[in-house]
């Protein structure tokens, strides 16, 4: 709710509200982005699937 009167009301608000959601959207469609390839070039759903069995620590 504060942000939709935020929206109305003023300018600046306006401009952090759209910088704000530009930012969500471009994190959730990096997400989704790298889960894709995942899926797409190793055929695994995490990167913990994707690394070696045998790690050296």
């Amino acid at each position: 709710m504060l942000a939709l009167q935020l929206y109305g009301i003023n300018p600046l608000g306006e401009l952090i509200l759209a910088v704000v959601v530009s930012i969500v959207l471009v994190a959730i469609g990096t997400y989704v982005g790298v889960l894709m390839a995942l899926q797409s070039f190793f055929g695994e759903s995490s990167w913990e699937d994707v690394t070696p069995v045998n790690r050296n620590e």
